[in-house]
């Protein structure tokens, strides 16, 4: 980037003081942020160009800063600064800020970028920041992988069972079928996510695409279940659930669609044709860490474009 003021760069973050009093203190003791903003997650052996895009996209098509952040885990048992490595990877770390910020600011023009360096635990500090922030966003090379899941390493599913505002996972790289003219929303018609329904909405109004609610039952377990008068009835919750959403943004065309089957299957089915598909977070797990949930899973595992996992409120 040749002109880092045009830009909106902001560096205070990578001061060496700003960034361990907002590692260890954290503005207010709340972590990496204390202002609405779209952050990103960066891996600096493997920074992911797509979450850089799709959250350099959602900042500017919002209006809101965008934040890059690298954490740099602590090495030992220690948080006092005497590890020798540190200097060494803390300028690793700024070197891949400062390549994403200027590809960034060329390419999207967020209204202001921020760059961090966060000393920690990157799920920590990203979930520190979801609490005021408007999406977290983090790549993933391969969620197929078992090592990916099982790794100490592994961001995402932690965070994804953690955050307090939606986290957007951008697989790398990207499907060439992904990034279609829509948005998908599963959604439970026994037990809709209001937060991710009107999540779906928003992002479908502020990007100029259709949405797709999709709920997905699996096949009755008794033969003589009347399958017609079911799948009316979900129908009609489906509806009911979108219906005050839909009055608030009448832009956006959406398309409801009730279907039978394993909802893992649909979604991913339903994926290969979407610019994201959104899901809401069980609120028993909330706070737990234990897991997104089994659907969340399954998406996070097999999606063929970004997942974003809105939590409830």
């Amino acid at each position: 980037m040749n002109n880092e003021a045009e830009a909106g760069v902001n560096h205070e973050a990578m001061d060496e003081g700003a960034a361990d009093d907002t590692a260890v203190n954290g503005p207010a003791a709340d972590g990496v942020t204390a202002e609405r903003e779209v952050i990103v997650g960066l891996d600096p052996r493997n920074p992911s160009r797509a979450a850089v895009s799709w959250a350099a996209e959602e900042a500017r098509l919002r209006n809101l800063p965008l934040r890059l952040v690298v954490a740099v885990p602590w090495l030992g048992d220690t948080r006092h600064g005497d590890e020798p490595q540190r200097p060494s990877l803390r300028a690793q770390a700024a070197q891949v800020l400062e390549s994403a910020a200027g590809w960034a600011g060329d390419a999207y023009a967020p209204p202001e970028l921020i760059m961090e360096v966060y000393d920690g635990s990157p799920v920590a500090g990203l979930t520190a920041g979801s609490r005021h922030a408007h999406s977290v966003v983090v790549g993933s090379r391969d969620l197929n992988r078992l090592k990916e899941v099982l790794s100490a390493g592994s961001v995402v599913a932690p965070l994804t069972a953690r955050a307090r505002c939606p986290v957007v996972v951008v697989r790398e790289p990207l499907s060439e079928r992904a990034g279609g003219p829509r948005l998908v929303v599963g959604v439970d018609a026994d037990s809709p996510a209001p937060a991710a329904i009107g999540f779906a909405f928003g992002e479908a109004a502020v990007r100029g695409v259709a949405l797709n609610a999709v709920s997905v039952s699996e096949p009755p377990v008794l033969p003589f279940t009347n399958r017609e008068r079911a799948r009316e009835r979900r129908r009609g919750l489906l509806a009911e659930a979108v219906a005050g959403w839909s009055g608030r943004h009448p832009g956006v065309a959406v398309a409801e669609e009730v279907l039978e089957g394993d909802p893992v299957e649909e979604l991913v089915g339903a994926s290969s044709t979407a610019l994201a598909v959104v899901v809401g977070r069980s609120h028993r797990r909330l706070g737990t860490g234990i897991g997104p949930g089994r659907v969340v899973h399954g998406l996070l595992h097999r999606a063929r474009c970004p997942v974003i996992v809105v939590p409830p409120p």
